[in-house]
């Protein structure tokens, strides 16, 4: 007699995704600084808690992202200027992208 037995496999690559987006971003921002006075540093703290800093000249931005409640603020210069929940992680990249790509005066056809 034969058993088959199958194991349904849950594969969480939600970190890696996370890492290469960061990376992407950190890339973009090394790639555009050009001597100008820039500064990107994340973090994520738990699996589950994403940390970005971005200072530009005299603009510093804070971003945190809870993973788990889907809940992304942003403070700019010390001062809460966005605190609102989204529909998923990559929503939350997504806006962190843009974000810092705006602020670079970077578009979509000049990456």
């Amino acid at each position: 007699m034969i058993h088959l037995v199958k194991f349904n496999e849950f594969v969480d690559n939600s970190s890696d995704i996370i890492e290469s987006k960061m990376q992407e971003m950190k890339d973009l921002v090394d790639g555009i600084s050009n001597g100008s006075d820039i500064i990107y540093e994340w973090e994520n703290k738990n699996e589950h808690e994403l940390v970005v800093n971005f200072t530009k000249d005299d603009v510093s931005l804070k971003y945190e992202f809870d993973m788990n409640h889907l809940h992304l603020t942003k403070t700019k210069n010390g001062e809460l200027v966005m605190d609102k929940d989204i529909d998923s992680i990559e929503h939350g990249l997504d806006i962190l992208e843009k974000d810092i790509q705006k602020i670079l005066d970077i578009n979509e056809s000049r990456k």
